[in-house]
């Protein structure tokens, strides 16, 4: 007699298959495809456009329409070579202006102070002269140079100090901006009137664009670049506070 599988035997129960394990994220990701397109600043971008001044005036079109774009792209490349050229390019004109006003007004009140004093020296200063603007154009370099990555280290420090750095861009990102952008604030400062107006504007807007290269707070930025200009007022005044008050301190105690 054989056995026969009724209808109503219950089926076997069905065992879900477990899920693969989850594979550990890559150890390197590729970049997302907004950074891969990212061209570096047009005064860096030769490839797209080979002629110098072409380059130059693609820098001033950038600045005057989207200013925060150049912090955007500054760390596309590296190297402090570059923004040192540009800022020494834009320096120029400002080197210049003020070197002969300070050539022609200290020549003429030291000919006029010698003529009154009776002494024959005056062609002795005026051979000087030029020799002393000769090395200060030698040293020219080296002083942009030096402004450039003094302010760039002060601002990446402060933002520190407030909290504003993210992993990512560096300190060496920060001075290439910083260098870029006074390039531009020097030149404004030439404006009768408004030069000192641009120049704060000019930090405010670092500070922006360096909150936004490193990813943090725009508040963070701007105080970043503000704290050095308020510590050194802060200076000041309790320096004329000390040249005021220590002179009528000793005349109270005679």
């Amino acid at each position: 007699m054989s056995e026969t599988t009724g209808h109503n035997d219950a089926l076997p129960p069905i065992i879900p298959l477990d899920e693969p394990p989850s594979l550990p994220p890559p150890a390197f990701a590729p970049p997302a495809p907004e950074a891969s397109l990212l061209r570096p600043v047009p005064f860096e971008d030769i490839e797209a456009m080979p002629g110098f001044w072409a380059r130059i005036g693609a820098m001033f079109r950038l600045v005057f329409s989207n200013p925060l774009e150049l912090f955007d792209r500054v760390p596309a490349t590296e190297g402090l070579g570059a923004p040192w050229r540009f800022l020494l390019l834009m320096s120029i004109p400002v080197f210049l202006i003020m070197a002969l006003l300070f050539f022609f007004v200290g020549m003429g009140i030291m000919l006029a102070a010698l003529e009154q004093t009776g002494k024959g020296d005056g062609k002795a200063i005026a051979a000087v002269m030029p020799l002393i603007f000769g090395v200060l154009l030698l040293l020219m370099p080296l002083f942009a140079f030096l402004g450039m990555l003094i302010g760039g280290v002060f601002s990446h420090f402060f933002l520190w100090m407030w909290g504003g750095l993210r992993p990512g861009a560096g300190m060496n990102q920060t001075v290439r901006a910083y260098g870029y952008a006074s390039a531009f604030i020097q030149l404004g400062a030439l404006i009768p009137y408004l030069g000192f107006l641009i120049q704060i504007a000019g930090m405010v807007v670092i500070g922006m664009g360096l909150a936004r290269m490193h990813k943090t707070d725009t508040w963070r930025g701007v105080c970043a670049v503000l704290t050095p200009i308020f510590l050194l007022c802060c200076c000041a005044a309790i320096g004329i506070f000390a040249a005021v008050a220590l002179p009528a301190l000793m005349a109270a105690r005679h």
